[in-house]
């Protein structure tokens, strides 16, 4: 049976500069293209430049528009790192600085984003090369870092000088912050206040004055110079304030300080409070519902405020009552576990442990991705949620602490250790299985629990005390269940069959699962059924069924000679429609084939918008092929070339269609038939292309074989199911 498809025609524009694509399925992301997925629910820098106001959140920069509206700043844009410490415009040039954690100075100029590197990649820089914060001051930068104070030229554009080892004598002092009177720097240092004469030789350590006595021998959090004074920060001590060559304690005894600001008045956050010190010596509290956490503030040339907090992001009263600024984006900025429901939306968590499996404090709303954007599940629990799982009527949110929560038709039950068998509330991971929910209890002697249809549990425990560990679950296609245990307490995997009532403990010994290593950190269900484990030496799989036999021993892939990822630990896994293996580590993502045997992609932070190299989970849209990665600093997503797919040929798409010349990608076929062999003739019927679906999707980079462009014209697109009995035909316009 053949079939004729259209398709609907595309736009394409430019929008904050990344290619977005217009049509019925907008929030589709090209082939090959990444997306950013950041909080800027935590702001905590602040520049105002030239109509725009820069925000920082630790992975990107949100800017409000003269018109108040929104754009955003990623990597994605050219940021050359993750981990932003500080920001400062410089006018004269109108030019935004951005510095990092590890050492790198951005740059960010019409559109333009120029890094720096040599102090990042400096060999003569030992220890931490953190930029605390960064300030301008005429036609110079000043960095001040973990080792020292680096002068940087905004005309030149290279490092002046480098002040460093600035210690009574001689040795290494980090700084930081800096402020300038007159003719001098005062500097914030991990010991007490120093000054120098900007007119004096300061890289010579004997030329800087020290007051590193009293209070003055703590570390200096913050430094501000406002109305011809020098105010400075120390947490338990308090404001102390120079003037007329002498320190004095100002105001705030005892209290912990984020950081000062100076303008029109001197801002100051500490704990949660925000204060202003005007320049007759009042002091004044700002107070309002959408400040909470707040950590940096200051004004416009307007007058307005604008406020850096860590739970309202960017709050302003520019529009009279203070209101926050936040582009759509997840409510927490690091990411520990993804899933999706039947609907296809990805959910993400924040996580409810500790490394050391105590509870983290966390209080994160469960966040879910649909239709291109982020939005908050507000009636589901909040405190150190480790996982949420579906059935088609339920959403189970797993906790570290709280018990278990089952909602279904807008009715929730918790379940605890007053009502229920989990005995300890620690709640890792669940599952959805055809005999109910299996979870698992952390710490207690029944570590594993099903609950059933009919809201009634079946509970177990197993004669091993590394049992008593799981921190994840996987229910295979036997409907045995996969458990993980924490290798700090033993380690390995359990596998449990509840029909038969045997369990099996797979560790590394032969016979026993001959793991690559009873660290296990990961698991996947391929589409051949077998369960991928992966550990702290590598990656393995197993055949479910011969997992209770009393003699199974795993299956280890070989690349160039050495077992899958031997050297890695492999923290996340998942299994694309192509069957093929993303495997996320320590230290950056890879894509394998579905044997585990070559390598089709490697993701680090140095060819890649990941925001961190560790990768905590991986989780794959089935119709669009986004993979979603999970980082401690964020989420992102790459757009893939493989989709889940069935028998049949189902609401095939082609994206983009039609293709521009300013398309230099690859054109998506997706919708199709598992594995179906695809041709893309000319309308004469002359072969241009042929390739296979990776399960319901295939690509074409509009070339020919001999690898030129495709002329313009309209091409057919031929799909043949593997079985030969079902086929589709349609069109695709190439406009050069």
């Amino acid at each position: 049976m053949s079939k004729f498809i259209s398709f609907v025609i595309t736009t394409v524009t430019i929008v904050n500069c990344q290619l977005a694509v217009v049509t019925c399925y907008a929030q589709e992301i090209p082939l090959g293209t990444w997306r950013t997925h950041h909080s800027y629910q935590a702001i905590h820098a602040i520049a105002i430049g030239n109509n725009q106001v820069y925000g920082a959140s630790s992975t990107g920069i949100v800017v409000v528009n003269a018109d108040n509206s929104l754009s955003t700043i990623t990597r994605l844009d050219g940021l050359g790192s993750a981990d932003i410490t500080s920001l400062a415009y410089d006018a004269p040039r109108s030019q935004l600085l951005v510095t990092y954690a590890d050492g790198l100075l951005d740059i960010v100029k019409s559109n333009e984003i120029v890094s720096f590197t040599t102090l990042k990649n400096s060999p003569t820089i030992t220890g931490s090369k953190k930029i605390n914060q960064v300030v301008v001051q005429g036609a110079l930068a000043y960095l001040a870092t973990d080792y020292g104070v680096v002068v940087f030229d905004l005309n030149q554009l290279e490092v002046k000088e480098t002040w460093r080892d600035l210690g009574p004598s001689g040795q290494l002092w980090s700084i930081n912050q800096c402020t300038f009177l007159n003719d001098s720097i005062f500097l914030a240092t991990q010991q007490g206040v120093m000054v120098g004469s900007l007119t004096d030789n300061l890289l010579d350590f004997a030329n800087w004055k020290r007051f590193s006595t009293g209070a003055f021998t703590n570390a200096v959090d913050a430094i501000a110079s406002f109305n011809n004074r020098i105010y400075a920060a120390i947490d338990g001590q308090g404001l102390f304030v120079y003037e007329d060559g002498i320190w004095s304690l100002q105001d705030f005894a005892g209290s912990d300080f984020h950081s000062l600001n100076a303008g029109n008045q001197l801002w100051i956050m500490e704990s949660d409070n925000l204060w202003k010190l005007n320049a007759s010596n009042e002091l004044e509290q700002v107070t309002d519902i959408k400040i909470e956490q707040p950590v940096f503030a200051t004004e416009d040339g307007s007058g307005d405020s604008w406020i850096g907090d860590l739970r309202n992001g960017l709050v302003s009263d520019r529009s009279g009552a203070f209101e926050s600024y936040i582009p759509n984006g997840p409510t927490f900025s690091g990411g520990f576990r993804l899933s999706k429901n039947q609907g296809h939306d990805i959910f993400a968590v924040s996580g409810g442990y500790t490394s050391t499996f105590t509870p983290a404090g966390k209080s994160e709303d469960v966040n879910a991705f649909s239709s291109g954007s982020w939005r908050s599940e507000g009636t589901l629990l909040t405190t150190d949620v480790t996982d949420v799982d579906f059935t088609s009527t339920k959403t189970i949110v797993s906790t570290f602490g709280s018990g278990l929560q089952v909602v279904e038709n807008n009715n929730a039950i918790l379940y605890t250790n007053g009502n229920s068998p989990l005995s300890t509330n620690r709640v890792t991971a669940s599952a959805v299985s055809k005999d109910g929910i299996w979870v698992t209890n952390y710490g207690a002697s029944l570590s594993l629990h099903l609950l059933k249809g009919d809201n009634t549990w079946e509970s177990f425990s197993f004669p091993f005390s590394a049992a008593q560990y799981p921190t994840d679950l996987l229910v295979d296609g036997l409907n045995q269940v996969w458990m993980i245990l924490n290798p700090a307490q033993g380690g390995g995997l359990l596998v449990f069959d509840r029909e038969s009532n045997e369990h099996v403990y797979l560790t590394e010994a032969t016979g026993s699962g001959s793991l690559p290593s009873r660290q296990v950190y990961s698991l996947a269900l391929d589409r051949n059924g077998f369960v991928w484990v992966g550990t702290a030496a590598g990656v393995a799989y197993l055949n479910p069924g011969q997992a209770l036999s009393g003699n199974v021993n795993s299956v280890k892939p070989v690349v160039n000679g050495r077992i899958l990822l031997r050297d890695e630990t492999t923290t996340a896994m998942a299994v694309d429609g192509g069957n093929r293996k993303w495997l996320g580590t320590r230290n950056g993502l890879w894509l394998f084939d579905a044997f585990g045997e070559t390598p089709i992609h490697n993701f680090t932070t140095d060819n890649s918008p990941l925001p961190s190299n560790e990768i905590l989970d991986v989780e794959i849209h089935p119709v669009t092929g986004e993979v979603f990665f999970a980082t401690p600093r964020g989420i992102v997503s790459y757009r893939s070339d493989a989709t889940e797919s069935s028998g049949s040929f189902t609401n095939v798409k082609i994206f983009p269609n039609p293709v521009l010349s300013t398309f230099s990608g690859q054109v998506s076929i997706s919708g199709l038939a598992t594995d179906a062999r695809v041709k893309i003739t000319d309308i004469a019927g002359k072969l241009i292309w042929e390739t296979s679906a990776n399960g319901g999707t295939a690509t074409w980079h509009v070339r020919d074989y001999n690898g030129n462009r495709a002329a313009s014209g309209m091409y057919l697109v031929i799909a043949i199911s593997q079985d030969g009995l079902d086929s589709v035909v349609g069109k695709i316009a190439v406009v050069n």
